[in-house]
């Protein structure tokens, strides 16, 4: 228990002392630890940390990329909305590039904008008073609670959504078939939903969690804490980022997104349709939501050829692997979604390497 109580309160502080009890602790078998933030993927390469680590330690990118699973339907009918004289779609900036069978936002030639913040979007529809402005407004539980602060502030009447927001938690549960022993769970996401939200997976998964922060510190502390787990053959949930999250989370965000979407079925792009994943507008903002007020068709997912993005998402393959990484699909010229964000796997391993 002395080595469980120095990881807790992060006594190891130093990289050196931290590798050191991580080789202490190495159980010599394989160990699959997935990340499910493409933050964290990105300290792990940029830092090189799986060169620090024994070989039989694999750190495994997940499915934390909004952009990545973003289904091809919504982004297909925002372009083809845009192209209306009296429709203006606005988004977040990676989605202008995101490639689907028509093509992309940004080269679709209707009316487009990007915002930083869903907040932005108010102004946007102050100075097109004359226009449907549809907001297709994606990401996990982060970006949620922000939108659904808006409907707090009183909406503009030309204001439409295409609500792409998904739950972290279900596509973790979609992951515990891969064989993996652990997740090391998004810190930002945590800081909305609490620590609390995954005690599910040590209890009923008997796979264990530890809420991260962004250093490669709190990277290997997270490790060292999986492996610990291992060795003492317990399944455990852990918060080394107590310094922002708590165990309940932002409870007032919370009860934002509560107040204004409902829980669904909703599909992910490469993944399909998972339970309980995806926030839709409540019946009491029907007129707001884009798909029932303006036109909608259906659209099959249809991925490049040779594209491995679904297995990538997955946690079954690594971005290395794609006969089109670094060739023919890069950062400027994306074929899959990974390749688009740079929260995205495929992104991060051309840009940094994946040591």
């Amino acid at each position: 228990m002395n080595i469980l109580r120095k990881i807790r309160f992060q006594e190891y502080a130093d990289t050196q002392s931290i590798i050191g009890l991580i080789r202490r602790l190495n159980p010599e078998r394989e160990v699959k630890i997935l990340n499910v933030c493409g933050s964290h993927e990105h300290t792990i390469c940029r830092w090189g940390l799986r060169s620090l680590l024994p070989k039989n330690i694999r750190l495994i990118p997940g499915p934390g990329c909004p952009v990545c699973v973003t289904p091809q339907e919504l982004i297909v009918n925002a372009i083809e909305l845009s192209r209306r004289k009296d429709v203006l779609v606005v988004t977040y900036g990676d989605m202008l590039r995101v490639p689907t069978s028509r093509g992309t936002l940004r080269d679709a030639g209707g009316n487009v904008a990007f915002v930083t913040s869903s907040h932005q979007v108010l102004d946007v529809c102050i100075r097109n008073p004359d226009k449907k402005v549809v907001f297709l407004s994606i990401g996990f539980e982060t970006t949620a609670a922000p939108v659904a602060a808006l409907f707090e502030m009183g909406l503009p009447d030309n204001l439409y959504f295409i609500s792409a927001h998904r739950l972290t938690t279900a596509a973790m549960r979609a992951l515990l078939d891969t064989g993996l022993d652990a997740f090391i769970a998004p810190g930002h996401v945590s800081a909305v939903v609490g620590s609390d939200a995954w005690r599910e997976f040590p209890e009923r998964h008997k796979v264990s969690v530890v809420v991260a922060g962004f250093t490669p510190e709190d990277i290997l502390v997270s490790v060292a804490y999986i492996l610990y787990c291992l060795r003492e053959g317990t399944a455990r949930l852990e918060n080394v980022y107590r310094g922002v999250v708590r165990a309940e989370g932002n409870t007032k965000a919370k009860k934002l997104m509560d107040k204004v979407f409902d829980v669904a079925d909703a599909p992910w792009r490469e993944i399909g349709i998972l339970p309980a994943s995806g926030l839709e507008l409540k019946s009491l903002f029907c007129k707001r939501d884009a798909r029932l007020n303006l036109p909608w068709e259906k659209v099959e997912e249809a991925e490049a050829e040779g594209c491995i993005c679904s297995e990538i998402l997955l946690g079954k393959a690594l971005p290395s692997q794609c006969s089109l990484f670094g060739r023919v699909c890069t950062p400027d010229s994306p074929v899959g979604p990974c390749m688009v964000s740079q929260e995205g796997a495929c992104n991060i391993w051309l840009r940094f390497g994946s040591w």
